[in-house]
């Protein structure tokens, strides 16, 4: 009697916890805390301004809208800066374009869409791929994609090396976010194509190839990399020989490649001793593999927390495989992983071989590919937890796996953020509050609201502006000095018609020339 009285209360209070706890409520939670997490990050971007290298692509197209209002002389116009920058600066055309088209083109309001943009690509892109690998192929619930998706997008978001780069800087945004965002759509494609071949996908994996080949160099060996593993997958696995037709993709996103990396500017840009070396390659690879274990330690590192938003993604994912009742498929779940850290270390190799100092978005997309391929790590591994988890349950084994491995797996997850707590600091999200709640995210508009008087009244050829302060948050600025030749004051001349533009101290400049 006592022993069945206990089972009964063993009874009772699993079916408690499991009334307390199911996907639907935990994923509405994490939709919540993920809308907080994302309003002062987007919100921000009403404080964003153009700068620096915005001016300096966006000058020729910007007249040629004030003269015409015709798209296809503003097109016109971006590429002739392309030809004019390939000659003298870089070859990545693609980019170099869309540089042309900054919102400020437009409007001097326009650029504030740059933030709900680049991270609206970036989100949208990672759901994608996140909702094709696990709800369309491993047959994950819906609840279940949006505890990984959302786990994925805060990894992407709250800890990115740059956040000027990856969110609120136009120019990198274009030459990094759009690039990696069109990569994760061209693998969602080349998925889809290798097993229904349509006509559709083949076209849109042409296109985007065709834009790789002018982007950056990561973002375009990320695209031949996953067109190869996907054709080879396709060909050997499953004897597809319609997989050939991936090989004019390779062809033309390789012959823009080659155009870019021929640019008689990147001499200018990388020096004289800038080209190909095939030894100076294969020591880059090399080092491309050091240098992504090296990568993954100092995320460990300097960013615990990534690790712990990866454990619940592990945990989300575990009872998402003991739902489906699918096994991992064994030998070939192994290949999956090392693929994927092949790719990852790839993303060194051209940094490794230019051996130059490089900008955030360089490291952007590094961790963002460490995400994917962390996240593919972790759906084996997990697959492999639920299986060895089931042989062990046979009866009510989703109630044993929340109960007993779920629950207090989340319990540890908000033991170790309590401990790690001082690391949120960190997060894009608290430099976002921070910068907001102390009034320097205003004081920033208000100094730009001014500067930006200054350089459209039409009455000045030769602006002097006040110096802007040093505190401008995770935002983009490359400020006007007080030297009109300095590159920054010469762009900002042109982007603006003036004949020159130079800064001095606020507190002279207002005894000069007064407050607004």
């Amino acid at each position: 009697m006592i022993k069945s009285k206990g089972k009964i209360r063993d009874s009772v209070k699993k079916e408690w916890i499991c009334r307390l706890y199911s996907e639907k409520k935990i994923a509405v939670t994490f939709i919540i805390v993920y809308i907080v997490v994302m309003l002062p990050i987007l919100y921000l971007s009403f404080f964003n301004r153009a700068t620096g290298d915005d001016y300096g692509y966006g000058a020729v197209t910007k007249w040629t809208w004030r003269e015409s209002h015709s798209l296809i002389q503003v097109f016109k116009a971006a590429a002739k800066e392309v030809a004019d920058v390939y000659r003298s600066w870089q070859g990545t055309w693609t980019s170099v374009f869309l540089f042309s088209l900054q919102p400020e083109v437009f409007h001097d309001k326009a650029y504030v869409i740059t933030a709900f943009l680049m991270s609206g690509l970036l989100i949208g892109s990672i759901a994608y791929l996140v909702y094709e690998i696990f709800c369309c192929r491993l047959k994950f619930s819906g609840w279940s994609f949006w505890l990984i998706f959302i786990c994925l997008c805060l990894n992407c978001i709250l800890f990115v090396p740059s956040a000027k780069s990856a969110i609120y800087w136009y120019n990198g945004t274009v030459h990094y976010t759009l690039p990696f965002a069109l990569c994760l759509i061209l693998t969602v494609l080349l998925l889809r194509y290798v097993e229904e071949f349509k006509k559709g996908q083949y076209i849109g994996i042409f296109l985007i190839m065709v834009l790789m080949g002018g982007s950056n160099y990561q973002a375009a060996l990320f695209a031949l990399i996953v067109t190869f593993y996907t054709g080879a997958w396709a060909f050997f696995c499953h004897k597809e020989k319609k997989a050939f037709w991936l090989l004019p993709a390779i062809a033309v996103e390789m012959t823009g490649l080659i155009i870019s990396m021929k640019a008689p500017g990147n001499k200018v840009r990388g020096g004289e001793e800038f080209g190909f070396s095939l030894w100076k390659g294969m020591i880059a690879i090399g080092d491309s593999f050091v240098g992504g274990i090296t990568d993954i330690g100092d995320y460990l590192l300097q960013k615990p927390l990534i690790f712990v938003i990866f454990l619940l993604m592990f945990l989300f994912m575990t009872e998402a495989w003991s739902a489906t009742g699918r096994k991992v498929e064994g030998k070939r779940s192994c290949i999956f992983p090392v693929a994927l850290f092949c790719l990852y270390c790839a993303m060194q190799t051209p940094q490794a071989y230019a051996d130059v100092e490089v900008s955030g978005g360089v490291y952007n997309m590094n961790y963002w590919v460490f995400l994917l391929f962390f996240t593919g790590v972790l759906a084996v591994l997990s697959g492999e937890a639920a299986r060895l988890l089931m042989i062990r349950n046979h009866r009510n084994v989703r109630e044993w796996i929340r109960t007993k491995f779920i629950l207090p797996g989340i319990a540890v997850c908000m033991l170790l953020c309590f401990l790690l707590r001082s690391q949120i600091k960190e997060s894009l999200w608290y430099t976002c509050v921070d910068y907001i709640r102390s009034g320097q995210a205003q004081d920033y508009r208000e100094q730009m609201d001014l500067q930006t008087d200054l350089l459209t009244d039409d009455s000045v050829r030769d602006v002097v502006v006040p110096f802007i302060n040093d505190i401008q948050g995770p935002l983009m600025h490359m400020p006007v000095t007080d030297d009109p030749q300095e590159w920054s004051n010469t762009v900002t001349a042109r982007f603006y018609g003036k004949d020159s533009v130079v800064a001095m101290d606020r507190v002279e400049w207002e005894k000069k020339y007064g407050t607004k």
